[in-house]
């Protein structure tokens, strides 16, 4: 039967590699030591990581089905989308509006500022 010594550093390999034990903590390939209460996100992490994927796959655009059409459309987009612009479109189509644009009349919302209390008569 082998025995582990807490203290000794046991390195991890594979997928895992850089990442390892020592003295009761878990460390990074960064050299940061995690404690127990450290990793209790993890989970939470992991779920927004893979919406993210999500949204990102679902705002990537659809391959053509016409090779000739597919081969123009990838000389012009690349697979690299920007966020703010596929949210946008996304909202656009979820809303049925668009964004007024710079040649829109100015908002009537008045902002309020602290300041000095007018005086009440009466």
């Amino acid at each position: 039967m082998t025995t582990i010594d807490p203290t000794e550093r046991i390195d991890l390999t594979g997928l895992w590699a850089g990442f390892g034990f020592q003295a009761g903590h878990m460390f990074t390939p960064e050299g940061h030591h995690l404690e127990v209460q450290d990793m209790v996100w993890w989970s939470l992490t992991s779920n927004i990581a893979r919406e993210w994927r999500q949204m990102m796959e679902e705002a990537r655009p659809r391959p053509l089905r016409s090779a000739v059409t597919a081969k123009a459309h990838s000389a012009t987009n690349s697979s690299v989308i920007c966020l703010r612009d596929a949210l946008r479109k996304r909202r656009e189509r979820r809303l049925g509006a668009s964004d007024p644009g710079p040649a829109a009349e100015p908002s009537n919302v008045v902002h309020m500022r602290r300041g000095p209390k007018p005086v009440k008569r009466g």
